[in-house]
């Protein structure tokens, strides 16, 4: 079996080259987000690219059943929107997680930009294509693997690209099981279970890891 990517080389893939960021930040225009506010809306049509200098951003999706479900994070460094760039609609929602400061750079301009540097315009293609990727990844991990180990991958993920210096995530139970498709009492069910065998400390609107180990082989088995 072909070995996943890991949550660190997942992250690492949407995280702009010194190049890429220097050529966006000369046709960039700065945006800033106050918390809870929406930078696009799935179905919107879309004319930009964004590269993240400061926050958090979660990318999410309304299920045709209405529920929200939760699809990303992105953090500082990271370029993101270029899906809705080439197709020209938004195909999933963005919105600020606390304050957030952003460069947005507009179709044209960017065309601009790339077409006499060839380089930069594959770097673009290469990342188009590693969120495809990646967004197919979760759709299959939803689709075919059982609630642990997606909570699994998830934690992990999550610890690397919003967790804090004292080893805290900043996520309530509800949020879980929006990025994982599962129900709320489903994850607290697992949870209940990992803090019983001193994997996890749960708290308010918190999680702490306590065994990276433990989570990391639930996250490599495809079976509960």
């Amino acid at each position: 079996m072909q070995r996943a990517p890991t949550p660190r080389e997942n992250a690492a893939a949407f995280v702009a080259t010194a190049e890429l960021r220097a050529a966006l930040e000369r046709a960039a225009m700065a945006v800033t987000l106050a918390p809870g506010d929406s930078l696009f809306l799935q179905g919107d049509d879309a004319d930009a690219l964004y590269l993240l200098d400061q926050g958090e951003i979660a990318i999410s999706v309304l299920a045709p059943s209405g529920r929200k479900l939760g699809l990303e994070i992105i953090t500082e460094g990271e370029i993101f929107g270029e899906i809705g760039l080439f197709t020209g609609r938004r195909t999933a929602s963005a919105t600020a997680l606390g304050v957030v400061r952003l460069r947005q750079v507009r179709r044209p301009d960017l065309l601009a930009l790339i077409r006499p540097e060839p380089d930069l315009a594959l770097e673009l293609i290469e990342l188009l294509c590693a969120r495809l990727r990646v967004m197919s990844e979760r759709h299959e991990d939803r689709a075919f693997l059982p609630l642990s180990t997606r909570l699994a991958r998830l934690l992990l993920r999550l610890q690397l690209k919003i967790g804090k210096a004292d080893g805290s995530l900043p996520v309530s139970q509800a949020e879980l099981a929006d990025f994982t498709g599962a129900t709320r009492e489903g994850v607290a069910k697992t949870l209940a279970i990992w803090r019983g065998q001193g994997w996890i400390r749960p708290g308010r609107g918190t999680l702490r890891i306590l065994d990276r180990a433990a989570l990391e082989a639930v996250a490599a088995s495809p079976d509960d």
